[in-house]
């Protein structure tokens, strides 16, 4: 069965790739995004204003909104990182990006320039209305400096990064498989450490997976490639729960250049 799936898989995302089909300038119609929560988060979402420039987290949908404040929220909350000059950040995985304007917002508040990239491997593949991803990811990032969505295959990245973001690493064959990919691309450890050698010296990779399952297998290929890690365990929030729990963890390179820090 795991044959004809992944021959099913090659000739699709070849054909995706290869004729890169969809409707154009996808957009959404803004909702208000007032009066969405009850009072504690109410609470959370107005530190977070305060902490926060809320310059690019508007004129969006509610369902968009809320998934923008989940991923500030998890970065505030679990994600610590030092303030620098310039920052370059890549999202490694991003499907559509739904959530770079939460992702610009956080990372935007810790330097005075920040270049923000996207990289995911199966950009052109089509939902229901005819978009593919990487339309509808245009529209995500729309005025947002510095900020590029690249349709490749990360492995092929030859940059270095402050920071790296993570969500939901194929660590198991079963669900590469079912979302679509060639089995080829299936390789864990080889990615794992090529985002490792992908950090500058000092620089931190924050890594969430999906189910204690697969949070356990992403800490033993850790561990098999001598990686070093904080646990953070499960991580919650209230703006955006998810039918399975999440957890994450965090890689910090070895070392640290000092000459980059903010003064």
């Amino acid at each position: 069965m795991k044959f004809f799936y992944n021959l099913k898989n090659i000739f699709d995302f070849f054909l995706r790739r290869k004729l890169k089909f969809s409707l154009q300038n996808y957009e959404e119609i803004p909702e208000d995004l007032s009066n969405l929560f009850g009072a504690e988060l109410k609470q959370r979402e107005n530190d977070l204003k305060k902490k926060y420039t809320f310059e690019y987290m508007s004129d969006m949908t509610q369902l968009n909104y809320k998934e923008n404040l989940y991923m500030l929220d998890i970065l505030d909350k679990y994600f610590d990182i030092v303030p620098y000059e310039n920052i370059k950040v890549l999202d490694i995985g991003s499907k559509n990006w739904n959530y770079v304007r939460g992702q610009y917002t956080f990372f935007q508040k810790y330097c005075k320039a920040l270049e923000l990239k996207g990289v995911e491997i199966d950009a052109y593949r089509l939902y229901w209305n005819l978009f593919s991803r990487y339309e509808v990811a245009k529209f995500y990032k729309r005025d947002l400096k510095n900020t590029r969505y690249i349709p490749k295959d990360f492995m092929r990245i030859d940059e270095k990064f402050d920071y790296i973001t993570w969500f939901l690493p194929f660590v198991r064959e079963y669900p590469h498989i079912r979302w679509g990919l060639p089995l080829k691309y299936f390789k864990p450890e080889e990615m794992l450490w090529h985002a490792y050698f992908s950090l500058k010296t000092g620089g931190k990779m924050f890594i969430v997976n999906q189910s204690e399952i697969e949070y356990n297998i992403q800490k033993r290929l850790l561990d098999a490639c001598a990686i070093p890690y904080k646990e953070k365990g499960e991580i919650i929030s209230d703006f955006f729960p998810f039918k399975y729990k999440r957890f994450a963890l965090v890689v910090t390179k070895k070392g640290i250049d000092d000459t980059k820090l903010l003064k």
